[in-house]
């Protein structure tokens, strides 16, 4: 996990120069939201916004008032915010401040990333993880043009080669070591 928090750096341009105001909506017990968020903040000197239940308009509300930089969420939680954008929100501010924007847990539709980058100005980046490679194993980069529906590229120390269609298998140096599906031994 300590690994996977420090890959802020290079997935996102993360530095404790300039740390970010991650607003944190997922779960602290999941591990996304844990390695993500409060990891990934804590890693680099950033501040964690609390939000204990996601609703749109108080995620605005917050993104506003603190100066959220970074935004990581599942795709409900994307297409909640641009459904709550009225002419109450100003778009314009939040987008000012807004620098990373990560998305996992399910695939994002395309229609809403388009969305999201026309509003605010800022490219969704979307990974691959789960609970055994302390999650992320592989992710769009900051900076980088992105693929809209693709999982990026392996995080450093991370391999990956298709196991199935559709199934990466992974090889890193995570807990587990490595993981397959799930109807494949476990190989270290």
């Amino acid at each position: 996990m300590r690994d996977n928090a420090l890959s802020g750096k290079d997935l996102f341009g993360a530095s404790a120069d300039n740390p970010d105001t991650y607003l944190c909506v997922l779960p602290l017990f999941h591990s996304f939201g844990q390695t993500v968020i409060q990891n990934g903040a804590f890693a680099f000197g950033g501040t964690v916004v609390m939000l204990p239940r996601f609703e749109a308009a108080p995620a605005l509300g917050l993104m506003l008032k603190e100066k959220v930089t970074f935004f990581a969420g599942v795709p409900t939680m994307y297409w909640g915010l641009l459904g709550a954008l009225d002419a109450s929100v100003d778009v314009k501010a939040i987008a000012a401040n807004l620098r990373v924007a990560v998305a996992g847990g399910a695939a994002l539709p395309v229609e809403v990333h388009h969305q999201f980058e026309e509003r605010f100005g800022v490219t969704i980046l979307e990974g691959y993880g789960l609970s055994e490679t302390s999650p992320v194993a592989s992710f769009s980069r900051f900076g980088e043009p992105v693929r809209v529906g693709s999982i990026g590229t392996p995080i450093p120390g991370v391999e990956m080669k298709p196991d199935r269609p559709g199934e990466p298998g992974t090889r890193s140096p995570t807990p587990t070591a490595s993981a397959r599906s799930p109807s494949r031994a476990t190989t270290s």
